[in-house]
């Protein structure tokens, strides 16, 4: 049985590494498809990786990816190119494990990614946006240029976008898990069930910060560092906003340089 699956894993790799750029719809049997699994994706570029939770027992990847057009393609001494370079996609499972890696020169892809509902997300993207929707887990999401949307999910979230907004919907949070989101340059929209239980730490240089929770503010923490070079001395201080809600639980942690932080109950 073990042998088997390693075959079938090999010939997805082989096949999907192949892929040109087109639609492609690949099916991806589950080692135990009533446990928990987790999906691992990997990508410089994509227009959009969207993740949708769904009432399945397998991983469905939709890839869609635009045809190149020639017909008015650059001339080069006189040839006319009928190629350039492309890529693909590869994808293996392994317990549970999905794991997906994008060719670094594919600029005009899309993945459209359906996993059972228990299924963590771990997510790094150069450039281009992720969504997620009802899916239940440990999430790990990371966006260098783009936006990041989640939408009712469940479980813990890691979260880090430096040139995007980062919008986050939680049904349910896991007990005792402390979450991060982190941004540079856009906004942070995090919303939480009403009972949530956690100790808030805020903090946004170019912006404000608004929230809709009875918040027990503390607006004294800060944190001083001090330097030494050349005889001159530098002191820097980091002031930050902490407070409790629902009479405090693990951190939860709002950074954000250009951009206000909204921290709301659904």
């Amino acid at each position: 049985m073990k042998t088997s699956r390693i075959l079938f894993t090999a010939l997805i790799a082989v096949f999907a590494i192949t892929l040109v750029q087109a639609q492609s719809d690949l099916r991806i049997p589950l080692t135990n498809p009533n446990a928990p699994g987790k999906l691992k994706v990997h990508s410089v570029y994509a227009d959009e990786i969207y993740i949708k939770g769904y009432d399945g027992d397998e991983v469905r990847i939709v890839i869609n990816g635009e045809d190149e057009d020639l017909e008015d393609a650059y001339n080069r001494n006189g040839l006319r190119k009928i190629s350039s370079g492309g890529g693909g996609v590869e994808v293996t499972e392994d317990n549970n494990v999905v794991s997906v890696r994008t060719a670094p020169n594919n600029d005009d892809l899309d993945l459209e990614i359906w996993v059972p509902v228990n299924f963590s997300a771990i997510v790094h993207l150069t450039h281009g946006d992720i969504v997620a929707e009802n899916i239940n887990g440990e999430h790990e999401i990371k966006a260098t240029n783009g936006d990041v949307e989640m939408i009712n999910i469940g479980g813990s979230l890691i979260c880090n976008s430096i040139n995007g907004d980062i919008e986050v919907t939680f049904t349910s949070v896991m007990e005792n898990a402390p979450m991060s989101f982190n941004g540079l340059n856009g906004d942070i929209e995090v919303s939480f069930p009403a009972d949530t239980r956690f100790n808030g730490k805020m903090k946004t240089d170019y912006g404000d910060v608004y929230t809709n929770f009875d918040m027990e503010i503390d607006r004294t923490g800060s944190s001083k560092e001090t330097s030494e070079r050349n005889g001159v001395y530098s002191v820097t201080i980091n002031k930050w906003i902490t407070g409790k809600v629902n009479g405090g639980g693990p951190e939860y942690l709002f950074k954000t340089l250009h951009g206000d932080i909204e921290i709301s109950k659904n």
